[in-house]
């Protein structure tokens, strides 16, 4: 027998050490379901939508955990967004949970899979300012934990998931980036957590390779976390997100030269999300005209027109019809009025200037 073949019994014994009912991932798949059928059944009750239940209920957004609700970093992967997104991971776990909790036994398989689904909510807060549910980050932590067993029992990983796993994962990737409607920064910090949670509980802690020491998988761990935290609080979108809740205050108490100012600061910050600058071009354009800026209203106003044309060419009627430049105001407010834009006062507007 040569080293690797002695290896490989060896962790053949590891595994079969922590073959057990995998109890938690049978509790997973049941308190997923009955959150499902609470919010149905309350939305049923009270005539609220289940979309809103779920942003009361803990999904991720932004704003709310910037605003203190750091819980909403764990409740998302316990709710769905509909019956075939919980059917979808249910299954997925089910399909994976048993033989990650097998190998790790109850208490690091739990561990991994809220890391890996708090990483998948982190990653999602720093990069993507969509709201977000579901347990397909943890599931994804899953994915990693039997890529860090690769790692550490590479014999065993090729005899019983080898190419499956990469495939797989390669698979549900660009599957997620190629579909707006799934959040892959939430899969992809999900697959990162655990991946370092692993390294950190481990099957068996007896690997004599400096870099995959239990101390280092924390330090990564605290690391990443505590950087991601820095990040999404501090920086990128979020950071827009908290002076855009200052505008629409300065827009709903008609503080025009305030949100004029907080406006530009805004959009001198290029936001690189398309409706963030969508709103906050709509506010400026208004607050800047209103303020009797009308050069700085009408640039705005072209620029909003190429983000959303019908939005645009709306506010730039609006904005010519209070300069008194009818004939431009007409024009654009025909254009806004074929393509669609839904404003009412449009007719009146174009009928005004006749």
């Amino acid at each position: 027998m040569n080293y690797n073949e002695g290896n490989y019994y060896q962790v053949r014994k590891v595994v079969t050490l922590n073959v057990k009912r995998p109890i938690i991932t049978y509790i997973l798949i049941i308190v997923n379901v009955a959150m499902w059928a609470l919010l149905n059944y309350i939305s049923l009750r009270t005539g609220r939508s289940y979309s809103q239940l779920l942003f009361d209920f803990g999904a991720k957004i932004n704003i709310n955990i910037i605003n203190g609700q750091y819980w909403r970093f764990i409740t998302p992967i316990f709710l769905h967004a509909d019956f075939t997104h919980l059917l979808v991971n249910c299954y997925s776990l089910y399909a994976v949970g048993p033989t990650v909790e097998r190998i790790y036994g109850k208490g690091k398989f739990l561990f991994i899979y809220v890391t890996a689904g708090f990483m998948g909510s982190l990653l999602s807060f720093m990069f993507s300012i969509n709201p977000s549910v579901g347990a397909s980050g943890a599931i994804f932590g899953l994915l990693g934990t039997l890529l860090y067993f690769g790692v550490e029992f590479p014999n065993l990983f090729k005899i019983y998931f080898g190419r499956s796993i990469l495939i797989t994962l390669a698979i549900n990737l660009a599957y997620g980036f190629m579909n707006t409607g799934i959040d892959n920064f939430g899969h992809m910090g999900g697959l990162l957590g655990g991946f370092l949670a692993s390294g950190i509980v481990k099957v068996k802690d007896n690997n004599r390779k400096w870099y995959l020491s239990k101390t280092i998988f924390i330090l990564l761990t605290i690391v990443i976390g505590a950087s991601g935290l820095v990040y999404g609080f501090n920086y990128g979108n979020n950071n827009v997100l908290v002076k855009l809740e200052e505008l629409y205050k300065y827009d709903s108490n008609q503080n025009w030269k305030e949100a004029a100012s907080l406006g530009e600061e805004i959009l001198n910050q290029k936001p690189t999300n398309k409706n963030i600058k969508i709103e906050v071009l709509w506010i400026t354009t208004k607050a800047e005209a209103i303020t009797g800026n009308y050069n700085k209203a009408v640039e705005y106003a072209k620029t909003l027109a190429k983000l959303s044309p019908k939005d645009g060419h709306y506010m730039l009627g609006i904005v010519y019809y209070d300069m008194g430049q009818f004939e431009q105001a007409k024009q654009e407010l025909q254009r806004a009025k074929t393509l669609n834009a839904p404003y009412s006062n449009i007719d009146d507007l174009i009928n005004s200037i006749r």
